[in-house]
């Protein structure tokens, strides 16, 4: 007699249940990679203060390597991650990593301004590449009913990343300078891209020897009629948040640091943001399962509101921070419901395509976000409290197309088989 572990339906447990060990372990290292990601991402901004000082320069030339970064990844994102679906999203994944984390250590021997910004402008390009693939790898090991709150989920890595950049910044920038960042910024994604050669599978969906497929295709799909209205508010709501989330995470250090606090508290209240963030992409997430545009338009008016309590108080440290906890909630929520939301308008046909054009088009945003911050600054609106009004109607505006994708969702849902 067979014992039960031999059964056809034990047998098959146990394949299943090495099947969702190794999901979920891929899973996790799509997130790592994501959260290292969002390290080099923030490394310039909380970097920006002892650049200033250690070049001499002035805090408004700060503006262009804030968004040198930001111009890579609008590019990379439109050429260089579609090559994913070539020659796969683990080899498009591992090669970038390898090709900015060694970029990065170069930065760190730089000694000037223009030789930083082509440096992150290069880096930015192997960056922008990764996200797209590392979202359409998780989407595919993801449960198709929880594909927009898979989706939200692995893109806190990059909010993480942040946090992680904030702490190792506030640690290493008094005694070591901002080289010490990019440094890092080029350990990890490199030891990063050895874990994912060594361990990470390839996309289940992914054919070797398929032809590619036209990327005109995608974008004439986006844009058909039955489409057109909500595939352009979804890039005009991406390039408002990621505007208002790039503006304030590469200020906000500089604006703390003018008001008397040190590198490591002005480094620490920043990475606050990020933490918040974190929290708020969590919350945001989950709560896709029962809505999408709605929680993305709850969250963009919940983060206005606190930058205009913000704005109308010259707070004590402790309240600031309060304060830059909520921004962060629901600024970075708003982003990862974004996220989500987009990832579950489209048809699985042309998601991807959907999902790759909202994320690589709305980098305009966050291209202008540091650079809104120099103008602001030059125009004369120095103090924080009036700086974070800027932010107000971006998220105001988004809040509104949000409300008005979910209606047309509602009484326009896509077709999706299987799902």
């Amino acid at each position: 007699m067979s014992s039960q572990s031999d059964t056809p339906a034990a047998t098959g447990d146990a394949a299943g249940h090495r099947g969702t060990i190794r999901g979920w372990g891929s899973f996790v290292l799509i997130l790592i990679s994501l959260i290292v990601e969002g390290f080099d991402l923030q490394a310039a901004n909380f970097a920006a203060p002892s650049i200033v000082e250690d070049f001499g320069i002035d805090r408004a030339e700060i503006g262009p390597l804030l968004s040198a970064s930001l111009i890579g990844v609008l590019i990379g994102a439109l050429t260089i991650g579609p090559l994913g679906d070539r020659f796969g999203r683990r080899t498009i994944l591992i090669a970038c990593c390898v090709a900015y984390g060694t970029l990065s250590l170069i930065a760190a021997l730089a000694v000037n301004l223009p030789q930083l910004i082509v440096l992150r402008f290069l880096i930015g390009i192997g960056l922008g590449a990764v996200l797209p693939n590392a979202l359409a790898l998780a989407g595919e090991l993801a449960p198709r009913r929880l594909l927009a709150t898979a989706t939200g989920l692995v893109g806190i890595g990059i909010t993480f990343g942040g946090v992680v950049a904030g702490a190792v910044a506030a640690h290493y920038l008094p005694t070591h300078g901002w080289p010490a960042l990019f440094v890092a910024g080029g350990v990890l994604p490199i030891a990063i891209a050895l874990l994912l050669w060594l361990a990470l599978p390839e996309s289940p969906a992914f054919r070797p020897g398929a032809a590619p497929k036209a990327a005109t295709a995608g974008v004439r799909a986006v844009l058909a009629p039955e489409f057109r209205g909500r595939t352009l508010a979804i890039w005009l709501i991406f390039a408002l948040v990621l505007m208002v989330i790039y503006l304030l995470s590469g200020w906000i250090p500089l604006l703390i640091r003018d008001q008397g606090y040190s590198l490591a508290q002005a480094s620490w209240i920043a990475t606050g943001v990020h933490a918040g963030g974190v929290a708020g992409g969590v919350c945001a997430s989950l709560l896709l399962a029962r809505a999408q545009w709605k929680i993305v338009a709850i969250f963009a008016a919940l983060a206005a509101l606190s930058l205009l309590l913000l704005a109308v108080h010259n707070w004590g440290m402790g309240m600031l921070i309060a304060l830059l906890l909520l921004v962060g909630f629901f600024s970075t929520g708003t982003q990862n419901g974004l996220n989500g939301s987009a990832s579950a308008t489209y048809p699985a046909a042309f998601r991807a395509s959907g999902l790759g054009w909202a994320l690589g088009l709305g980098r305009v945003g966050s291209i202008l976000g540091p650079l809104a911050g120099s103008l602001a600054i030059l125009l004369g609106l120095t103090a924080a409290r009036h700086f974070f009004l800027i932010a107000l109607l971006p998220l105001a505006i988004a809040a509104l197309l949000a409300l008005w994708l979910a209606r047309r969702q509602r009484l326009a849902p896509p077709m999706d088989e299987g799902q």
